[in-house]
Formats: structure tokens, sequence, C-alpha cells
């Protein structure tokens, strides 16, 4: 993974988190056992050392009871709007 796929990854692992301690009020390993997502697979995710496969998103999304499009929607809001993967370059 690319230097801005590993910077997404951490954004998107710290809105992750912040959305299931604010929305749910669980911790890591309640969330994850409840929502059968191994606990070390949400910690990786959450720290954004891991991508995300998209059957736990899936999992996950559940969990809050959102569909995915919703959860992106929600983690989106929570990361900068003018972040992009790719440089204006690579167009």
């Amino acid at each position: 993974m690319d230097a801005k796929g590993k910077e997404y990854c951490k954004m998107f692992g710290t809105a992750l988190r912040s959305l299931r301690v604010e929305y749910t009020k669980k911790s890591l390993c309640m969330f994850a056992y409840e929502n059968d997502v191994p606990r070390s697979t949400l910690s990786r995710i959450e720290m954004g050392t891991n991508e995300a496969q998209l059957v736990t998103l899936k999992k996950i999304a559940e969990g809050f009871g959102w569909s995915l499009a919703e959860l992106f929607s929600e983690i989106e809001k929570r990361i900068p709007q003018d972040f992009k993967i790719f440089d204006d370059e690579h167009y």
C-alpha cells in the first residue's frame, strides 16, 4: 500500500473508532464480539494498519444498524473533504 493509502486507512480507522464510541458506547471487544468480527481485525482496522474486507465492513455497518452506504457516508463526513488518494497529476 502506498503512502496515500496508508494515510486514508488511518483516517478511516480513526473515524470508525469515534463512530463506534459515539453511537454504540461499546468497547472494541464487545462490538467485535457482538458483530462476529475478530477483535484483532477490528483493532487493526481502527488503528489504520489493515484494509477492511467487504464482508467485515458489512458486519460493522450492521452493528450500527446501518447500510454500507450509511457507514461510508458517516465515515466520509469525518475525513477532510479535500483528501484524495490520487494527486491531480494522476489524471
